[in-house]
């Protein structure tokens, strides 16, 4: 399609990436301030902990890409080694039988009844179809394209 109709798909994807940065980086802030208040640790208010975690997040993000490639692959390593303690958790979390004191806010583990439960589609209110739930659920895995930015470094 030549450079013509290239670019401008380009310029796009960039800010889209960016954009999804941006989101991630909000998403990990939250996260953190709420663990921050579950242990009673306030640094400033709730709000402004939020951003003060956000700014920290995006300056070490990047002075991480301003030392180099070489630095962004070796963090890449220690960022999959979190996710993989983080998915492994969940897991173990999953098959342990909730207590309950969980089962009465309506956690109740692994059950037949609420899996087949499950398999249809239940949109609450008159504005819930599939259309709300895919724009709500896209913008979270759009971010599998990210590794496309770096195939040009992959040796061949």
């Amino acid at each position: 399609m030549g450079p013509e109709i290239g670019g401008p798909i380009g310029v796009v994807f960039s800010f889209a990436n960016a954009l999804a940065s941006v989101l991630n980086i909000v998403g990990f802030a939250e996260v953190i301030s709420q663990l921050l208040q579950e242990f009673n640790v306030v640094m400033v208010d709730p709000t402004n902990d939020v951003r003060i975690v956000g700014v920290i997040t995006v300056t070490a993000i990047l002075l991480i890409i301003l030392a180099g490639m070489t630095w962004v692959m070796k963090t890449q390593m220690v960022f999959f080694l979190a996710l993989m303690i983080a998915f492994s958790s969940y897991i173990v979390g999953t098959i342990i039988s909730p207590s309950i004191e969980k089962q009465s806010i309506g956690i109740f583990g692994y059950r037949g009844d609420i899996f087949v439960q499950n398999l249809t589609p239940d949109w609450r209110g008159d504005q819930g179809n599939f259309f709300q739930m895919f724009a709500l659920f896209f913008p979270s895995v759009t971010c599998i394209t990210a590794g496309a930015n770096i195939s040009g470094d992959l040796k061949v």
